[in-house]
């Protein structure tokens, strides 16, 4: 799950951003993600549509070991 203040990853053609260094500051019920996207090594606060955007966490999530065994 992404954290408010996360790291991300913006990807949109909106912006021409394609694996955009950011921080998700809030997502808007208008349809409209609010960030701190870096550009030219500055910080800028943008808001981005959620229709052509994705955003991904700058981090992996960690692995979850599968089983094998189901119990019924």
């Amino acid at each position: 799950m992404i954290e408010r203040e996360g790291a991300i990853k913006v990807y949109s053609e909106v912006l021409g951003a394609k694996g955009a260094k950011a921080r998700l500051v809030k997502v808007w019920p208008e349809g409209f993600y609010e960030v701190r996207l870096e550009s030219g090594g500055k910080m800028f606060t943008t808001l981005l549509p959620v229709a052509s955007t994705v955003i991904l966490a700058s981090d992996p999530e960690a692995e979850v070991e599968s089983l094998d065994v189901v119990e019924r």
